[in-house]
C-alpha cells in the first residue's frame, strides 16, 4: 500500500545532557566525542549555547527532554558545593521525584496474563472475532516458506486458557501482506467467513492509488474450519477492494463493506465505500462517494437488526472527519459526521475509528490530528447512536491512535490507543486503557504493555470474554515478527 500519510512526530536519535564542573571541561569534550561516534545526540553547553540565549531556560529544557542524563563525578564535583553543575543536577532530582509522585497517584496495575499464541516466527495482521456464544478467535497471517503466507484462526478455550487446534483457511504466493489492511474473520451460528487479500494479475491493473492494486476475497466454512468453500470476490463488480470489514446480522445474513476504487478507471483518485449482502443478488450499494483512501472501517450490530458503520470521511477539501452510516437491513442512510474535529490532510492517516456495542448502548473512539494536535477523542451514546454525549479527549499528548474498544454491560466503554513515550520521560510509550462511563467519567490511564509505534507493530485488538475480562492480541515489532496475546481483567 502506498500513498498514505502517517501522523507521526519526527523519529529522533537518543540523546545524552553532558553535566559536570568547568575544570572539567577536557574529559566533557572527549566523552562526547566518543557518545557521538557511537550515534548518540550529544548535548554539551559550549556547543549548544550562543551568545544572548537565554541559558536557564533552554538548559531546563534540554535537562526535561533528554533521554539519558549523565553527571560527570569526580574530585571536582565532590569538594565544589555550588555551580550550574549542582543546580542541574537538583533539577533532576526534582523531575524524578514528580514522576514518582505522578507513578504513585496512577490508577493500579491491570492484572495481566500473556499467554502463548499458536503461530509461527513472522507472524503479524492478528485480529479477533467473538462468536454467538462468547468464544474468542484469533486470526492471523504467517509466512509458509518462499513467497508463501498462509491464514490461520484458533478458539480461544477462555475456561482453561489454551487455544485450540490451529487451522488454516488459506494460503499462497499470492497474498498482499500489509501492517494496516489485514484479514477478517466473522463467526456466525452456522459458520465461518474469512476475508483476506491477494495481489491483483498484472492485466488487471487499476491507475492511480495503490498500482496494480489488490483484491479482496472470501470463503465460508460450516464445519468450524475443517473444510472451506472455493474463494469468491467481495465484489462482483470491481476488482480492486480494500479495508473490508464484517457484520453478522440478526437474520443470519452477513453485511461487508470496503473501500473501492472503481472511479480510478476514469482517472479520479476518489476512493468510495461501497456494502453489499455477502451472497445475495443484487448490485453493491453505494455508501459514501468520497472517502479518506485508507482508513479501516467499523461496524457494530444495532437492535432493529441492522448495522453502524463508522470510517474516515473526505470532502473536496480534504477534510477527513469521521462519518457514520446505518444500514437499516435494506438500504443505507445518508452519512452524518460524527464530530466536526475540521481535520484537513493531504493523505490519508491510516487510523481508522473503533465503535462498540452492548444493545442500544455504542461508544465511538478515534483519532485525530486537527490544529496539528494530535489527539485521541470518544464519545458514548444510549440510543444507538442517534445522539452522543459530549466528546472527551482520552490519550496522553502524545498519541500514535491505532485505537480499540469494547462496550461494558453497564454502559462503560473500555478503549486502547498507541501512545508515544513523553518528552519528559513522566509516561512510557505503549498500548494504554482508559474507560469512559456514560455520565462522562473517564478512569485514570494504565499501560497495558509496552509497544513500538512502528507500522510493524500494526493495531491492537480485543473483545470481551465476559463479565470485565478482555482479550488482546498485537504484533511485537521484533525480528522476526510475532504475535502477543494478553488477557486482562477489569476488576
Amino acid at each position: 500500500m502506498s500513498g498514505d500519510v502517517q501522523a507521526t512526530l519526527p523519529a529522533s536519535r537518543p540523546s545524552v545532557f553532558l553535566s559536570y564542573a568547568s575544570e572539567d571541561r577536557a574529559a566533557a569534550r572527549a566523552l562526547r566525542n566518543t557518545l557521538a561516534a557511537a550515534g548518540l545526540e550529544v548535548w554539551l553547553d559550549e556547543d549548544e549555547l550562543g551568545g544572548g540565549e537565554p541559558w536557564d531556560t533552554k538548559l531546563r529544557n534540554q535537562i526535561r527532554t533528554c533521554t539519558y542524563f549523565m553527571p560527570l563525578i569526580s574530585a571536582t564535583t565532590e569538594v565544589r558545593r555550588e555551580g550550574y553543575f549542582r543546580r542541574e543536577w537538583r533539577l533532576v532530582a526534582l523531575i524524578l521525584f514528580a514522576g514518582l509522585l505522578l507513578r504513585a497517584a496512577a490508577a493500579p496495575p491491570l492484572p495481566i496474563v500473556t499467554l502463548p499464541v499458536p503461530s509461527a516466527p513472522g507472524a503479524m495482521g492478528s485480529s479477533l472475532a467473538l462468536g454467538p456464544d462468547g468464544a474468542a478467535y484469533l486470526s492471523w497471517l504467517e509466512p509458509t516458506g518462499g513467497e508463501n503466507w498462509a491464514m490461520k484462526f484458533s478458539r480461544f478455550d477462555a475456561a482453561h486458557l489454551t487455544w485450540g487446534e490451529t487451522r488454516a483457511i488459506a494460503q499462497g504466493a499470492d497474498f498482499f501482506v500489509n501492517w494496516a489492511d489485514f484479514p477478517v474473520l466473522a463467526v456466525q451460528a452456522d459458520r465461518l467467513t474469512a476475508v483476506w487479500f491477494v495481489n491483483n494479475p498484472a492485466h488487471h491493473a487499476a491507475p492511480g492509488h495503490h498500482g496494480a492494486g489488490y483484491r479482496a476475497v472470501y470463503r465460508s466454512s460450516l464445519d468450524q474450519g475443517q473444510t472451506w468453500s472455493p474463494e469468491l470476490p467481495i465484489s462482483d463488480e470491481f476488482l480492486p477492494v480494500e479495508f473490508v470489514a464484517l457484520q453478522p446480522l440478526r437474520d443470519g445474513r452477513l453485511l461487508a463493506a470496503w473501500l473501492d476504487g472503481r472511479a480510478h478507471n476514469t482517472g479520479s483518485d476518489r476512493q468510495a465505500l461501497y456494502a453489499r449482502v455477502l451472497g445475495a443478488p443484487g448490485p453493491d450499494m453505494l455508501v459514501d462517494d468520497l472517502v479518506c483512501d485508507c482508513c479501516q472501517l467499523s461496524f457494530v450490530p444495532t437492535t432493529d437488526g441492522g448495522a453502524l458503520l463508522a470510517y474516515r470521511g473526505r470532502t473536496k477539501d480534504e477534510v477527513r472527519d469521521m462519518q457514520l452510516a446505518r444500514y437499516d437491513g435494506k438500504s443505507w442512510s445518508a452519512p452524518t459526521t460524527l464530530n466536526p474535529d475540521g481535520w484537513k490532510i493531504a493523505g490519508c492517516p491510516v487510523n481508522g475509528p473503533k465503535l462498540a456495542e452492548c444493545g442500544d448502548l455504542i461508544g465511538a473512539v478515534w483519532f485525530t490530528a486537527a490544529d496539528n494536535q494530535a489527539r485521541v477523542l470518544a464519545r458514548v451514546s444510549d440510543n444507538a447512536g442517534d445522539s452522543f454525549s459530549p466528546v472527551v479527549r482520552v490519550d496522553l499528548g502524545r498519541p500514535q491512535g491505532r485505537v480499540d474498544s469494547v462496550m461494558l454491560p453497564d454502559g462503560t466503554l473500555v478503549m486502547t490507543w498507541l501512545e508515544m513515550s513523553a518528552q519528559d520521560h513522566a509516561s512510557p510509550g505503549g498500548i494504554y486503557l482508559r474507560t469512559l462511563s456514560l455520565e462522562g467519567k473517564l478512569s485514570k490511564p494504565q499501560m497495558v504493555a509496552p509497544s513500538s509505534t512502528a507500522r510493524m507493530s500494526g493495531f491492537p485488538r480485543m473483545v470481551l470474554l465476559g463479565g470485565r475480562q478482555l482479550l488482546l492480541t498485537d504484533t511485537v515489532d521484533s525480528e522476526p515478527s510475532r504475535l502477543r496475546a494478553l488477557l486482562l481483567d477489569l476488576k
